[in-house]
């Protein structure tokens, strides 16, 4: 019985590859429909195509067989991962720009000189680092106000790519060079490749937080850690407030090891006072309370606008596009999920119910300037449920075969990400 499920279940991988790939190749070369989300290859051409593809499955059938996973256990492996991912995401950083970025420069240069910083409450913390970073760097070098958001967002990709090493052996121990190759194509990537706009130090610190969340459920730190890891990345941006259902689940956690809440409370307390001590600053420095009501977050605590209620069919059929584009494994879940592949550990509950929480911002939370512009509003969902999901491949892939046809849906995957991300890099020029 053993050996016909992993068989039918390899074929279900199987068939979710095919159907990948040519749902990618119809959407490129055969649809005239717009599917933004699945239709990128045409941008680098059918035969360029087939020489990256040809290369891409070669690495993963190597990949698959040899499973390495020595060097992944090292400190210094996520530090030079880290040094070496700086000159890629420079070197190939977006020129495109959604209304927001466009929007940026002119905001910068009338509130930086009289205020200091351009603020808003939505993303306190982004907003004051990247104003204070041009304000220098355009005194000293003349820089522009969407190079100097291009640096800082390279460098959290230099943030994120050493987190997701450091992640990586505690959630995907058996095959952690596949949980690597999968994480890294999905089109949540495009944040660190320049991205100019306020989703991209947010994003880095919560993978952080996701770290520091997998060193509190091995028993190595405080709760007080990813509280306040968490705490700052809404400081930085309040989309991450979205993910109290997950901090939630650490405080239960906590009650359930030690009989009492006092972790949980003392954890609590230190992310509140992080939380009020930024809002209370930045009131006396240009940036007053009563204009909290006029951001997104007031709106949405109004019920006012911000909410897809109502919304047509085709502006879900766009949501999901996004969701492929975010996350191109994304239905190798219910696979998983058929064959019971997820876990019941503490890391797997924790990884789900924040990739659940974000994707329900996805669901509920409509695209103010069109989905293919919003694409970074929703990318950290992306970027969580991948994980979610490549944890789920890694612990299942246990032959060979398994991990070959993995290693080729992670190939597919970044086929069609990085066309996009080079798609991107060339625009204007």
């Amino acid at each position: 019985m053993r050996s016909i499920s992993s068989s039918s279940e390899l074929r279900a991988w199987i068939a979710i590859v095919m159907a990948t790939a040519a749902i990618y190749g119809y959407g490129s070369f055969l649809s005239r429909a717009d599917l933004f989300g699945v239709d990128l290859f045409r941008t680098i051409g059918p035969w360029t195509y087939v020489g990256w593809a040809a290369a891409a499955f070669a690495a993963a059938g190597l990949l698959g067989a040899a499973n390495p996973r020595l060097a992944i256990d090292r400190q210094a492996t996520a530090v030079i991962a880290a040094v070496l991912s700086w000159p890629l995401f420079y070197l190939l950083r977006t020129n495109w720009l959604n209304a927001d970025g466009n929007m940026l420069t002119p905001r910068f240069e009338a509130d930086v000189p009289q205020m200091g910083a351009h603020l808003t409450h939505d993303e306190m913390l982004e907003l004051f680092l990247h104003s204070r970073f041009w304000s220098y760097t355009h005194q000293w070098w003349g820089w522009s106000v969407v190079y100097s958001y291009q640096v800082v967002s390279c460098a959290a990709g230099v943030v994120f790519a050493y987190a997701i090493v450091r992640l990586t052996r505690r959630v995907a121990p058996a095959a952690p060079w596949l949980f690597i190759a999968g994480a890294l194509a999905g089109g949540y990537m495009q944040l660190f490749f320049g991205d100019v706009e306020n989703y991209t130090v947010t994003a880095a610190l919560v993978v952080l937080y996701a770290l520091a969340a997998c060193r509190f459920l091995a028993g190595e730190v405080h709760l007080a850690l990813p509280a306040v890891v968490l705490a700052v990345a809404i400081c930085f941006h309040m989309e991450a407030a979205w993910l109290w259902p997950s901090a939630l689940y650490l405080a239960v956690i906590s009650r359930r090891r030690r009989g009492d809440v006092t972790e949980a409370t003392v954890s609590a307390a230190a992310a509140g006072a992080i939380i009020l001590a930024t809002f209370v600053y930045f009131h006396f420095h240009g940036l007053p309370l009563v204009r909290f009501f006029s951001s997104h977050a007031g709106h949405a605590l109004r019920m006012n606008g911000v909410f897809a209620i109502g919304m047509p069919l085709g502006y879900y059929v766009e949501q999901l596009n996004l969701l492929v584009l975010l996350c191109p494994a994304v239905a190798m879940g219910a696979v998983l999920a058929a064959w019971r592949r997820f876990g019941r550990d503490e890391v797997t509950i924790f990884l789900g119910i924040s990739a659940a929480s974000m994707l329900l911002l996805q669901v509920v939370w409509r695209a103010q300037l069109g989905i293919l512009d919003d694409w970074n509003l929703y990318a950290i969902g992306g970027m969580l449920l991948s994980l979610f999901i490549w944890r789920g491949i890694a612990a299942a892939a246990r032959t060979p075969a398994m991990r070959v046809t993995a290693s080729a849906l992670a190939a597919t995957g970044w086929l069609h990400t990085y066309a996009w991300i080079i798609m991107n890099h060339r625009h204007g020029n």
